[in-house]
């Protein structure tokens, strides 16, 4: 096995993508000479075995379904990475893309139609008018069925380079199980698939793998529930990999199929060359994600699934969602005074600074209502002033506040007397500004006292 620099600095390019942001990947890029340096040595001294390293993490898929993943660390992730920039050129000169699922230019609805999942189906379904049956099967819990032994045969099989070979088992296997999340697993899956998918391209008129899962198009329904065996059979006898038995579905193409989240509907009377020879929908579990999904990135996922069947009614419902949601990302009303509401009461014992008001009338030209702008000093977590003033808004029809904002408007003006800098309110029988009012402090008990009046 050859490691060069230039292959070590591809694999952390490849590790760092989508990562840029991580404090351990930003070290790595800055000091990228160092590190492939590093990762060299670690190869050449087979030091590296020591220091492979997984974070265990639970996620939910979008289908409620938990997955226990192991995460690589960055070093870890940068060999994995530097196994696949080594070991895809071999498979590659041997794959037959039957499965077209984790490869470059292929998927689901991949831009080639010869890589497309979804093409492949639609030409079965309308254009394969010869055929009539088909097996669905997937594989069960493949990646914890497939042990290193395995993969070493179907890599010596590709290459004699032994040292890479045992680079890779090193690498890409956790206690001689393949991780899920990992970039390797996939690739290993495909190496020990590959004989598979020779052998269904000459078991089946059509066979077609994404993952876990394959379907084969046959003439008749016995040619189908005898292919239904032999692969359950090649599966277990020459790669150890069982079938989900459970799933295993032989049907009529003249139903519908489902197949990668796609349905996929024949029209049995057309011909090769006629119109409308047939139809295609989403699952309805991913049409029910699609219309509740609130992430903008999401959307345009779901409506590239949504362009490939025939969908429309369904896209424009969508596409309006969209386009509202691109609108107030764009487009935002400029309301006056426009800030977080506050209530008098969450004021009270608090300073602030008025900035701006509005004031309404009522039909008679009564002033009754309110807004004002207003800010109050930000602190820390500790208590000490930041420096910057949090804009919060607060509004109502409260009269003695109405009443000393517009008789200080007449007599100072607006301009003239804002900001109103230290205002605090109370509440005293209604919201009031602390020391705007004549508040009476004796009564008057006949004998002659008067009355004094302080302010509050």
């Amino acid at each position: 096995m050859k490691v060069t620099k230039e292959t070590v600095l591809k694999a952390m390019e490849k590790a760092a993508k989508g990562h840029s942001d991580q404090k351990g990947v930003e070290s790595m890029m800055r000091n990228s000479d160092i590190y492939a340096d590093m990762v060299m040595r670690s190869i050449a001294s087979g030091e590296y075995k020591n220091n492979l390293r997984y974070r265990k993490l639970t996620k939910r898929n979008s289908n409620g379904k938990l997955r226990h993943i192991n995460s690589p660390f960055l070093f870890t992730f940068v060999l994995q990475h530097l196994f696949l920039q080594m070991a895809w050129p071999i498979y590659r000169k041997h794959d037959n893309y039957n499965a077209l699922n984790c490869k470059p230019g292929c998927g689901i609805t991949a831009n080639d139609p010869s890589m497309s999942v979804i093409h492949r189906l639609k030409h079965l379904m309308y254009d394969r008018r010869d055929l009539h049956y088909c097996v669905i099967i997937d594989q069960r819990k493949c990646y914890e069925h497939i042990r290193p032994k395995a993969f070493r045969k179907e890599m010596r099989r590709l290459t004699d380079d032994r040292e890479l070979i045992e680079f890779g088992i090193a690498v890409s296997f956790l206690d001689n199980r393949l991780p899920i999340g990992t970039p390797t697993s996939s690739f290993v899956h495909h190496v020990v698939m590959l004989r598979h998918d020779h052998w269904s391209k000459q078991a089946a008129p059509f066979a077609l793998g994404y993952a876990d899962d394959y379907l084969y198009a046959t003439y008749t329904k016995e040619d189908a529930n005898q292919l239904k065996w032999r692969v359950q059979n090649h599966w277990w006898y020459e790669h150890g990999i069982r079938a989900k038995v459970s799933t295993i579905r032989v049907q009529p193409l003249d139903k519908e199929v489902s197949f990668c989240g796609y349905v996929i509907r024949r029209n049995p009377d057309k011909g090769v060359t006629d119109h409308n020879k047939g139809y295609t929908t989403i699952r309805q579990n991913i049409k029910a994600r699609a219309l509740k999904c609130k992430n903008n990135d999401s959307w345009a996922a779901y409506y590239g699934i949504l362009s490939h069947a025939d969908c429309y009614a369904l896209m424009q419902k969508i596409e309006e969602k969209m386009k509202l949601r691109q609108l107030t990302e764009k487009i935002r009303i400029n309301r006056k005074l426009d800030a977080p509401n506050i209530s008098p009461k969450e004021l009270e014992g608090k300073v602030f600074t008025i900035y701006d008001y509005d004031v309404k009338c009522d039909a008679k030209g009564s002033p009754n209502w309110i807004k004002c702008l207003i800010g109050i000093e930000e602190k820390d977590e500790e208590g000490n002033a930041t420096g910057k003033m949090r804009a919060y808004e607060f509004h109502g029809s409260y009269m003695y506040i109405v009443e000393f904002i517009t008789m200080a408007e007449k007599t100072f003006g607006k301009q003239n007397m804002l900001p109103l800098e230290e205002m605090e309110i109370t509440n005293q029988c209604g919201y009031i500004f602390k020391g705007s009012t004549n508040q009476m402090e004796y009564i008057d008990d006949g004998g002659g006292q008067t009355s004094l009046f302080v302010n509050s």
